[in-house]
């Protein structure tokens, strides 16, 4: 009787012990749950950070005057049919090209990537520099393998980029993406933030007294230089600038837009990545621009270009682990590429909020504009535009003031303007 009732006891105290067992890790799940709802790499793939903007009821949409005094065109639109005859000839062009690289290719895959793989690279970057007007320099692109599959790129020296193995592998089935890499890491050269990255450094070190050999000291520069909250913007502007090179080359930005969305599964830890802004600010940054900012009909403009340029060529250099694309024919060097000034940046943010109707956005930035040019009477015309609608959404007189006012003070600079007295007749 007692070894019955000993082992009933070991065989409770053992289903106790099971489901105590059971209670805990079940727990430990529902708990680990909560964070897989967080960090799930399927839900940051797929998020979007985009506010959810409620219709606002009480927006008028206006059919806006719009004289068309303000245009972004700097090119003709080429007709189809010669745009379609004219690749068709760059094809040609581009065949002996592979032909060339497959010729060239080492049979030692720790040396060099695939001839196919440096073809695929140039195609789209030579494509960018031709929609672009980049073609004053060569471009050096390198497929460098990393020992953890690393999914970056770099670029330095003005003209040379890399591209890691771990991102060239994830993206290499959209050349959308890939065009949008290469473009962010033209767009840190063109805009000249490898200069000012080094400037940041250089003031650091003179700041902190220290020497190129102290190791220990060099290393709380850095963080400090990471920390540095210019790095951060440098990356959204080339966000935005990338993305711009790489819609001109006839690359779709929505699908471009995988980049960022890789890059949001990845882990991120600020003391890890100071200089780079969190994933999902740089995605807001980049649906904002191209949702408002960014003109798809720019494409055209690429096509204008790349028409009337020939193919560039390509070479494996000199180091056997990178191509060069050469320069194109020399030209006048105000046809090359220029960044846009503030002012022009300025003028695009405004036209576009003005004819979105947009009212409050546009009397933002015509207002920015005319504190760097208070001489331009295309500006006051349209921000004159801009108080009109204000006041008819609103109902506000101190609208229709600030729309006289500015017509008024637009015929100061251009006094026979027919433009503004319609608009001053009007008001």
């Amino acid at each position: 009787m007692k070894k019955i009732l000993s082992c009933l006891a070991v065989l409770a105290l053992t289903q106790l012990t099971v489901l105590a067992w059971f209670d805990d890790y079940t727990s430990i799940n529902f708990k680990e749950a909560k964070y897989a709802q967080k960090f799930g790499t399927t839900n940051k793939y797929f998020a979007t950070y985009e506010e959810n903007a409620k219709e606002d009821t009480n927006t008028q949409k206006f059919d806006v005057k719009d004289p068309h005094l303000i245009s972004f065109n700097k090119y003709s639109k080429i007709d189809n049919t010669k745009f379609n005859a004219k690749i068709q000839q760059d094809e040609v062009q581009y065949k002996k090209i592979k032909d060339n690289l497959r010729k060239n290719k080492t049979d030692d895959f720790n040396t060099q990537a695939y001839s196919m793989d440096f073809y695929k690279v140039y195609r789209i970057a030579e494509r960018i520099i031709r929609a672009n007007n980049l073609d004053y320099i060569n471009w050096r692109i390198s497929i460098q393998k990393t020992p953890d599959g690393e999914f970056n790129a770099s670029s330095s020296s003005m003209n040379y980029i890399v591209i890691n193995t771990g991102l060239y592998d994830t993206l290499n089935d959209n050349d959308d993406a890939l065009a949008f890499v290469i473009g962010h890491e033209m767009a840190h050269q063109l805009l000249g933030h490898g200069q000012r990255t080094a400037i940041i450094m250089h003031d650091l070190r003179k700041a902190y007294s220290i020497a190129d050999d102290n190791a220990g000291q060099l290393a709380v520069i850095i963080k400090q230089y990471k920390a540095n909250s210019q790095l951060q913007k440098m990356e959204y502007s080339a966000d935005v600038e990338g993305a711009i090179l790489a819609l001109k080359a006839g690359y779709n930005l929505n699908t471009a837009r995988e980049t960022l969305s890789f890059i949001n599964t990845l882990p991120y830890v600020g003391n890890l990545y100071l200089s780079h802004p969190k994933p999902e600010k740089r995605l807001k940054n980049f649906s904002e621009n191209r949702k408002f900012f960014i003109d798809d009909a720019w494409s055209l403009e690429g096509q204008y270009n790349i028409y009337n340029s020939k193919v560039l060529p390509c070479i494996k250099s000199s180091d056997r682990t990178s191509i060069v694309i050469s320069r194109g024919e020399a030209r006048n060097k105000d046809s090359y590429y220029r960044p846009e000034t503030i002012s022009e940046m300025l003028l695009r943010y405004a036209y576009i909020s003005y004819i979105n109707c947009d009212f409050k956005n546009a009397e933002k930035y015509f207002n920015k504009l005319i504190s760097k040019e208070e001489n331009n009477p295309v500006v006051y015309l349209y921000l004159s535009y801009t108080y009109e609608y204000l006041y008819k959404q609103t109902g506000k007189d101190k609208y229709l003031e600030k729309a006289k006012e500015a017509a008024e003070k637009g015929l100061l600079f251009k006094p026979n303007d027919k433009y503004l007295k319609e608009q001053i007749a009007a008001l």
